[in-house]
């Protein structure tokens, strides 16, 4: 994206596109790139518009700008999905997500370079192209990672956040400099499943259960393994046992028991709500 062009040039009586130009600059400049935006509330993460229709057609320049004039410190939000030919991993580091993510790479394969955002409170959001047909948003991939397709949004550059932080672009991974890499398949899989891992050999979960797993790789691997568990029917509260015990066992360092809890939760919930099952909290 280009720096943000001065204002004095732009007609009498639009002071309040004055106030946020560069809100107003960054989603008029996603347009043209094809990507649909919204108006998200400032220094929030809620759209201030109904937008199901902006995840069928994209905004014209004079909708922006009537947004900018309305909402002047609004952020700037991308809608996801095939109308913006866009996919975005959200890595949540404050919820184990970094450590989440390098357990799936050593699983699968590192990430491709791709457009990537560092958001206000943390986080990153990675960019990768849509890969068509239809991708469902997934909560939960694992611990602190979601993956936002179509029908789901993200904020994005420049907003600003609850923490009086603005997202931003990585390092030579903005828009402009970096090209959008494919959805990698393992990762729209493991969206799939989020975390159940079926298509593994009973071999490999014994190797796994026997070895255990290094820092790294501990967060994914619980998940994995309370999605295996719970996908052969074992209780929910008796899958926080066993895995408490796994992780004093066989996880170098074992993670903190509350971390051990927020991770079984995480799966306990996403598996209610992909089968249809009561939500039963863990003890």
């Amino acid at each position: 994206m280009g720096a943000v062009q001065a204002d004095a040039a732009r007609p009498e009586g639009l002071s309040a596109r004055r106030a946020n130009p560069i809100g107003r600059e960054a989603a008029l400049a996603y347009l043209a790139r094809g990507w649909s935006v919204i108006p998200i509330e400032p220094r929030g993460k809620r759209p201030v518009v109904a937008w199901l229709e902006y995840q069928r057609r994209l905004a014209s320049p004079d909708e922006v700008e009537r947004w900018f004039e309305r909402w002047p410190d609004a952020n700037v939000g991308i809608v996801t999905g095939a109308l913006s030919g866009l996919v975005v991993l959200d890595v949540d580091a404050r919820h184990g997500g970094d450590e989440s993510l390098a357990g799936l790479e050593i699983g699968h394969a590192p990430l491709a370079r791709t457009v990537e955002a560092a958001t206000g409170g943390g986080g990153r959001h990675l960019y990768f192209a849509h890969p068509g047909g239809t991708v469902p948003n997934r909560i939960g991939v694992a611990p602190g990672i979601d993956l936002r397709g179509d029908g789901g949004c993200v904020v994005a550059p420049p907003s600003l956040h609850a923490s009086g932080r603005r997202y931003a672009w990585a390092p030579a991974r903005a828009p402009d400099e970096a090209p959008l890499a494919p959805l990698p398949r393992w990762l729209l899989a493991s969206g799939q499943n989020a975390g159940e891992a079926r298509g593994h050999s009973l071999a490999h979960w014994r190797r796994l259960v026997h070895r255990g797993v290094d820092e790294g790789a501990r967060n994914a691997t619980l998940a994995s393994l309370a999605g295996h568990l719970l996908w052969h029917g074992v209780d929910p509260e008796v899958v926080v046992e066993l895995l408490h015990a796994w992780n004093r066992a066989r996880c170098r360092p074992p993670l903190p028991d509350e971390e051990v809890q927020r991770c079984v939760d995480s799966i306990v919930h996403t598996h209610a709500r992909a089968h249809g099952a009561p939500d039963r909290e863990p003890r």
